[in-house]
């Protein structure tokens, strides 16, 4: 079973929550997938991340955590490359606000650094797909896939006429955005499933069980 989260966007409480119901349902043999944008725009991003590199830690859980857009967005702010400033205007203000907080000044550890740093662009199963925005669909090998396009794609993937030999699982776009569709979208005419429900609107946290298509709400 495979227990895949959609974007938590500094929203530590509702991740706590969501986590405590998963440890009752998650086995030995399960997986917890990440999608990414862990940080900005809600308060806690620094919690978000301490607690994610715990569970990172706990070699009872078989864990991936995959790139979102607004981690790329910070390393490149990190190493001095973002000209135009959208870790800012993306929300990063927040993030910065949750680091000067629990460290004095804005200071990002050695531990959450190897966090991002280790963070993957996709994760494949035997019939699905997980990625944080999406697959550009004229582009036919998933290694072929353009990083910018696995991190920042929308209307070019989920509206395209192409339906995708495995289930593609995503987040980036709210569901509220493509359409009234409550806190998952699934189009089985395309064969993708969006689960990010929002967060930033004050829904819930989403996880995915697969291949139940079962929802957890946090």
């Amino acid at each position: 079973m495979y227990y895949i989260i959609g974007d938590i966007h500094g929203y530590f409480n509702r991740l706590a929550n969501l986590f405590k119901k998963l440890t009752t349902l998650v086995a030995e043999r399960d997986t917890i997938i990440f999608l990414g944008d862990y940080i900005d725009r809600g308060a806690h991003s620094y919690e978000v991340i301490d607690f994610l590199v715990h569970v990172s830690r706990n070699k009872g859980l078989d864990t991936v955590f995959l790139k979102g857009n607004h981690e790329d967005m910070f390393l490149n702010y990190l190493c001095g490359d973002d000209p135009d400033g959208s870790f800012i205007f993306n929300g990063g203000d927040a993030t910065i606000r949750s680091y000067v907080a629990h460290r004095g000044a804005f200071e990002v550890p050695r531990h959450h650094l190897d966090f991002f740093n280790g963070l993957r662009l996709y994760f494949e199963g035997e019939d699905f797909i997980a990625v944080h925005a999406g697959l550009n669909p004229l582009i036919e090998t998933l290694d072929a896939q353009d990083k910018y396009d696995l991190l920042w794609i929308r209307e070019k993937f989920y509206r395209a006429k192409h339906r995708w030999e495995k289930t593609v699982i995503f987040g980036h776009t709210p569901v509220s955005y493509i359409a009234n569709a409550g806190s998952v979208y699934m189009d089985d005419e395309r064969n993708i499933i969006g689960i990010d429900s929002g967060v930033i609107f004050g829904k819930s946290l989403t996880c995915l069980a697969w291949p139940t298509r079962k929802i957890i709400a946090g």
